[in-house]
């Protein structure tokens, strides 16, 4: 049976984000409370999956998840994506008005959405950070304290015992998270003709490229990246990872050239998964990939390393 571990607490929009996937209902689940927590519990062996927050429309990527895709000890791929609306509702303990509120928790993404309503109708409060919506709720319903408030998902309210003060409290009622599921790595999924394939161009590799010739990789292909992500390797100033998303399964004929094109350019591309797209139609399909040059491996050899869940297509 699949289990599942998702950021936590109870509560979360990861919670709801994991109900929406199709074994979901037949499967078990465990809250952790940080994503590095969530994570390694696939990485353990407790759990076959984790389900953990990647970005959200209004705010951004999470800092934490990409931090962990970045790591080349991690060993997942992603198995699916999913996209849940976000609304958000001010909430504390019963008997408490919105005038009396002093202190709002919150996650960092959260905050950010709310924070044009926090200034107009809250500009005294003091905002403090959870790692979770829900777990700011939890904080608010576990607190002796007169005066506290948590923005979280409505459903956290019922949770955690807790009145809501105020409702559609973001400053965009079309905001959107994308979350993801996490495996151990492996064989990607058959493709369907609605996927999506994920790459980490790793800093070493992709540090002394241009983002022109990175990325000419895929229009030479005529390819376009749906999603690029610099993220900071921590080694040096200037130094940056980047995250890719493209239409297309890792067994495309097209998806499979870039691999070369990159490969050809001396760039390893680290294979993050290939996985069906969130409410996407069908994509079509293109002509077979040529073969690698004269001495060296084709093209078929670079994505077996990938299908099979080597992770790596090293120069």
């Amino acid at each position: 049976m699949t289990t599942y571990a998702y950021l936590g607490p109870q509560g979360t929009f990861a919670e709801a984000a994991l109900r929406a996937l199709p074994d979901a209902a037949h499967a078990s689940w465990s809250p952790y409370a940080t994503v590095s927590e969530t994570l390694e519990a696939v990485r353990a062996g407790v759990c076959s999956t984790a389900v953990v927050p990647l970005e959200n429309s209004v705010r951004g990527v999470v800092p934490a998840t990409l931090d962990e895709l970045a790591s080349g000890g991690t060993g997942l791929h992603i198995a699916a994506e999913i996209e849940i609306p976000v609304t958000f509702a001010l909430m504390a303990r019963p008997g408490t008005t919105l005038d009396e509120v002093r202190r709002v928790r919150s996650h960092p993404h959260a905050h950010g959405q709310c924070r044009g309503w926090l200034s107009a109708r809250l500009p005294q409060a003091q905002v403090l950070l959870s790692t979770s919506t829900a777990g700011a709720a939890r904080e608010v319903g576990e607190s002796p304290q007169p005066g506290d408030a948590a923005i979280a998902a409505p459903v956290a309210a019922e949770r955690y015992g807790l009145t809501v003060l105020a409702s559609g409290i973001g400053e965009r009622a079309d905001a959107v998270t994308r979350f993801v599921a996490l495996r151990s790595a492996g064989p990607a999924p058959a493709p369907t003709g609605r996927d999506r394939s994920s790459f980490l161009l790793p800093a070493e590799e992709a540090g002394a490229r241009t983002i022109a010739e990175i990325l000419g990789a895929f229009s030479e292909q005529g390819v376009g990246p749906t999603w690029v992500q610099s993220w900071p390797s921590g080694n040096r100033l200037g130094s940056y990872h980047f995250f890719v998303d493209i239409d297309g399964h890792i067994e495309d004929d097209d998806v499979g050239e870039v691999v070369m094109a990159l490969h050809r350019k001396g760039i390893a591309a680290r294979f993050l998964g290939s996985y069906l797209r969130a409410g996407a139609g069908p994509r079509a399909r293109v002509p077979a990939p040529r073969r690698g040059e004269e001495g060296g491996l084709s093209a078929e050899c670079w994505l077996e390393a990938l299908r099979s869940g080597g992770g790596v297509v090293a120069a």
